[in-house]
């Protein structure tokens, strides 16, 4: 039975790394995409209706669609789009059992560790995405 996974980035290319890489896991998936916390939430929702919950959520932080400083230092403060930390509050909300893993540029920041109070675990876009996925898969392996 194939694992679901929700990537909530707000770069499309950042997706699609995390797509083509995850395929590649021993470890069928099925992977849906959302490109806003708000995109996130519906989808987690959406999901859940139809039988399908996440067995893994993928969490961004900067969910903002900018590259200026001035508007992800306002994102990180609450106004605006969701950021990574309320997306996960509210898909909390939604499914207190939900897993999610947080993977950002924004790692061993004040910002992460907000997002590390909900999450197993934290990793840094440091870490290339063919590596992610392999942790990912083991991940789902463990679980047999």
């Amino acid at each position: 039975m194939n694992k679901i996974i929700l990537v909530v980035d707000d770069e499309p290319m950042v997706n699609e790394l995390l797509e083509i890489n995850l395929r590649r896991m021993k470890t069928p998936v099925e992977i849906y995409n959302a490109l806003t916390g708000e995109e996130g939430i519906e989808m987690y929702r959406k999901l859940m209706e139809e039988g399908k919950k996440p067995d893994l959520v993928i969490m961004d932080l900067n969910l903002s669609g900018e590259d200026n400083m001035t508007a992800i230092e306002n994102h990180m403060k609450g106004t605006g789009k969701l950021d990574g930390v309320r997306t996960t509050e509210k898909i909390l909300k939604i499914d207190p059992q939900a897993r999610i893993w947080g993977y950002t540029a924004w790692f061993g920041t004040e910002w992460s560790k907000k997002l590390e109070k909900y999450t197993k675990k934290i990793i840094g876009r440091t870490t290339p995405f063919h590596e992610f996925s392999k942790m990912v898969d083991m991940f789902f392996q463990q679980q047999r």
